[in-house]
């Protein structure tokens, strides 16, 4: 293997195109030296810079992003100088090399002074110092917190979701959804390599982040602030996720874990029946699909109730929960990455899988709905009390490709793919005031999200312009087939106590979801030198179109018995709806659709341009100020299951300006200022005016096709200090007013719950956002090991209401919906000497938020503080073995929706615990 890898070494050296010159003076295996030269106050790369192997006639210049290598370096300790006209000259010495060995050094470089004196550091030191010029956080034009690859390996985090809510000012809903400063997620947007991701959501345009496993993740990039080459539609933050870069040489990591829900595992929990291929999220097959039948049958005119008995005998005869082990988890992983010859040219690459399977739990479940008697809010339907069991499998991956042609034009090719599937069964008793007694419900569901991306991006270097140009495409679904709802009564007997199933439509239904979504993004910017070398000025301008179709499809059936005496209907489901009463000439069903689900298409299509300029004033001071037009065409299609038609449509152009103030305060300290316009658009499914009905005392939602789009004026200041290298003290500011805010609202109506989208005239949001990280040094020798880290925003909005488009009015002295007060980010990590053994306690909690506005008299609903504790730890055996042991909700922190004194929802998820293993060529 070791003369394997040396041979690649060579190989990889012959092929590179800037490194010719040396490629003649030898054959014989040495080593080779990679790395990136870098601006050290923005983190830009470099290129045109000369890279010399001091004491030798070795060199090369960097090309696009700063990049170099040199190949055919003599073993033992190298040095390493590079210049640049505009820069400070700067030697790197103490390197140490070996026959066949790869290094990866980065340098970063000043802008020269009127004294043009030589910097010489060491290898290490320079390692400190390049980590911090690149940090995203201290080199981005806004204001920008980052989560690395590094930090996620050392938490019990497995997807994007979980790392990303370790970001200051960030929380997570629902263990998918992106808060930001306690907004609402419509005010975040999501993208994969710099190219917006279409969302599997029927309700939300937000990606639910657990898409992505922790394994292929790079960095996770949150921009705070709006800078016009961002897309404009945000106001919380846009996260960006990058997938791994191939390493500087061949290597190949396989992972595996073990684990297991304290409340799950080897216990009796609820499951549902399987139909083949849900532990490889391959479920929406076969006899989950709608029947032919059923789908093409057109119910303007009745159906004969022969035809309802053969489109009910068609249908998947699957109605009851089971109960069953709860099962261990599992993961594996597999990648190899590199950079060989192939096709004749030197190709970089990364290709990476995974798959997990989880047993989760919604254990101690209660669901209820309110209304108001005299002064106090008391239950209307339940409480309702049971559980829910589900098995998650998800697996998927990544294959990026990489190439250089000459040392200034670089083409990249990234691809990903993941995949999801959860099973569930649910099962809940209480007590229903529209049937004056005792109701069971049970619920089969299996959903199935995936999403893919393809990107083929181009950077190049030509003069002073830095060119990139990409084109991307994607795409998501999500299937919802052949849920299963079924609704019992009690009935008293003089035989004892039955559960008939209800007749009518909230009896029994079967519900056929399918979702999907494509996007196509093209993009190019041209970043323009401006002013003397050296000073990072520029002209950065721009082009971007982004067109967006998506198509939702919701039928929903319910099979009345109206036919079958109570005794046959307390019988199990399976049992009830068989050719025994559906027979050829049997009446004792009648199948009808509910009419007011529906189901939408809707086209999107936003072209913007920008033009911003970057400029430093004096050493200190750097502007950044620009705008961008963004104009987007919005077109949904609704059409209600018994064939009623309802468009809308939506077209802005806005002009969004921004304006960012860096002062350099210090060498390691800085004042940001930022002031920006930027919009909110409504999701499709919020334009669509359609109602979407969940089973008996569940939510009912319904869109607005009156909808406005919101306009958000944003100002944000920070102060930020750098001490040493992996620390950091900051402390921020920031307002936020919302013309038009989209709100969801809960309607006053008689029965089940429902909800509806709303435009309030007005709000305001502001907080206060510290973070720090601090090695405890001040301790002695224990605490040189020790770094804590905490980041805390505190935050308060009010909305101004005004007519609401004329819904039930709700709290006018409230905070914006999905507003949480405060969010809180602690943890400590502890390091061993040579860094292969880690420990890492994390902490995290987010105030009480309003999860929607209830209608007077009755008070808002409340998704209530948690109290989250998760506890991480690594150990490297060897140089090529890890070992690691995860512990994620120690605390079982109980979710809890709150309606005054009802609990609309509450439920735990139990503790999960895990161990596993890192094997690493």
């Amino acid at each position: 293997m070791r003369s394997f890898i040396r041979s690649s070494a060579l190989a990889l050296a012959l092929l590179l195109p800037f490194g010719r010159s040396t490629e003649a003076q030898t054959q014989v295996p040495k080593g080779r030296i990679v790395g990136k030269v870098v601006d050290v106050n923005t983190g830009n790369g470099i290129s045109d810079a000369a890279v010399q192997i001091v004491g030798t006639t070795l060199g090369t210049m960097s090309g696009v992003g700063g990049r170099f290598t040199i190949v055919n370096v003599p073993a033992g300790s190298v040095t390493i100088q590079v210049r640049r006209i505009g820069y400070t000259p700067k030697t790197v010495t103490g390197l140490q090399l070996e026959a066949g060995q790869t290094i990866e050094q980065n340098i970063a470089i000043g802008a020269a002074e009127l004294k043009l004196a030589a910097v010489v550091v060491t290898s290490e030191k320079e390692r400190g110092s390049v980590a911090e010029a690149l940090d995203a956080q201290r080199a981005a034009s806004g204001l920008v917190n980052a989560v690395t690859a590094e930090q996620i390996a050392k938490s019990p985090d497995s997807d994007a979701a979980a790392a990303a809510q370790r970001v200051s000012g960030v929380s997570v809903q629902d263990g998918k959804f992106i808060f930001v400063r306690g907004l609402g997620e419509r005010y975040t947007t999501a993208s994969l390599n710099g190219a917006r991701l279409p969302s599997p959501e029927p309700e939300r345009k937000v990606v639910p982040l657990d898409l992505f496993p922790s394994g292929i993740l790079q960095s996770i990039t949150t921009s705070k602030t709006f800078t016009p080459d961002l897309q404009g539609d945000f106001s919380g933050a846009q996260v960006d996720i990058r997938t791994r870069e191939f390493p500087a040489r061949r290597q190949v990591t396989y992972s595996m874990s073990l684990g297991a829900n304290d409340g799950a595992a080897f216990q009796n929990v609820l499951r549902a029946p399987n139909a083949g291929g849900e532990l490889v999220a391959l479920g929406n097959r076969g006899g989950r699909a709608i029947p032919g039948l059923l789908a093409n049958t057109n119910f303007a005119s009745s159906p004969s109730q022969a035809t309802q008995n053969q489109m009910i005998l068609a249908m998947r005869n699957v109605w009851t929960p089971m109960t069953g082990t709860g099962t261990p988890n599992g993961s594996f992983g597999a990648s190899i990455g590199g950079s060989d010859r192939l096709l004749g040219r030197q190709i970089g690459y990364l290709i990476s899988g995974n798959y997990s399977v989880a047993q989760e739990i919604r254990a101690n479940e209660e669901n209820g709905t309110a209304i108001q008697s005299g002064s106090q809010t008391v239950p209307f339907a339940g409480p309702f009390r049971g559980e829910t069991g589900r098995v998650s499998a998800q697996w998927g991956g990544i294959a990026n490709f990489s190439t250089l042609f000459g040392r200034n034009t670089r083409l990249s090719w990234n691809n990903t793919y993941n995949r999801q599937g959860d099973n569930e069964a649910r099962l809940d008793r209480g007590y229903s005031e529209d049937l004056a007694d005792t109701v069971v419900r049970s619920t089969l569901r299996y959903v199935e999200r995936a999403i893919w991306s393809t990107q083929l991006a181009v950077e190049q270097q030509a003069g002073r312009h830095k060119l990139d140009y990409s084109a991307t495409l994607s795409g998501s679904t999500r299937a919802e087939p052949d849920r299963a709802d079924l609704v019992r009564f009690r009935q008293q007997t003089p035989s004892g106590t039955s559960y008939p199933v209800v007749i009518g439509t909230a009896g029994a239904r079967r519900l056929y979801f399918s979702l999907w979504e494509q996007n196509g993004v093209a993009q190019i910017n041209d970043q323009i030198a401006l002013g003397a070398e050296g000073r990072g000025n520029s002209l950065k301008v721009g082009l971007y179109g982004r067109a967006t179709q998506r198509s939702a499809q919701s039928p929903i059936f319910a099979v009345i018995p109206f036919g079958l005496d109570a005794a046959t209907l307390s019988r199990p489901g399976e049992d009830i709806f068989t050719s025994q009463y559906a027979c050829a000439t049997c009446a004792n069903f009648n199948l009808q659709p509910i009419g007011q689900s529906g189901s939408y298409t809707a086209s999107d299509a936003t072209s913007a341009g920008y033009a911003m300029v970057d400029w430093g004033f004096g050493r200190n001071v750097r502007v950044i100020t620009g705008a961008r037009v963004e104009r987007a065409v919005i077109n949904v299609d609704a059409e209600t299951q018994l064939g009623t038609k309802l468009p809308a449509s939506l077209e802005n152009t806005d002009i969004l300006p921004s304006l960012v103030v860096n002062t350099r305060l210090s060498d390691n300290a800085a004042l940001r200022f930022a002031a920006s316009q930027t919009l909110a658009r409504p999701e499709y499914r919020e334009l669509a005016p359609i109602l979407f009905q969940d089973v008996l005392g569940g939510m009912n939602l319904s869109g607005n096709a009156d909808l406005k789009r919101s306009l958000i004026q944003n100002v944000d200041l920070r102060w930020e200090w750098y001490p040493n290298r992996d620390e950091i003290l900051s402390l921020g500011v920031f307002f936020k007013n919302f013309i038009d805010p989209i709100e969801r609202v809960e309607v006053a109506t008689s029965g089940s719950s429902q909800q509806t989208y709303v435009n309030a005239s007005g709000a305001r949001n502001f907080g206060l956002e510290l973070e720090a990280r601090k090695r405890l040094d001040v301790l002695g020798p224990v605490g040189e090991n020790l770094v804590v880290f905490t980041n805390a925003t505190v935050m308060e909005s009010q909305i101004r209401l005004g007519t609401q488009g004329g819904t039930s009015v709700t709290n006018p002295n409230r905070a914006m919906v999905g507003q949480a007060p405060y969010v809180i980010n602690s943890g400590l990590t502890w390091t061993s000497v040579s860094e292969r053994t880690s420990a890492t306690l994390l902490y995290n909690r987010v105030g009480r938020r309003i999860f929607a506005a209830g209608p007077l008299p009755l008070p808002d609903i409340y998704d209530e503080a948690r109290n989250v504790v998760d506890f991480s730890v690594r150990a490297g055996l060897t140089r090529t073995l890890g070992l690691r042991f995860d512990a994620r909700n120690l605390m079982d922190a109980r979710f809890q929706l709150t309606q005054g004194a009802v609990r609309r929802e509450a439920y735990n998820t139990g503790r999960v615990y895990q161990f596993g293993f890192t094997w690493r060529q």
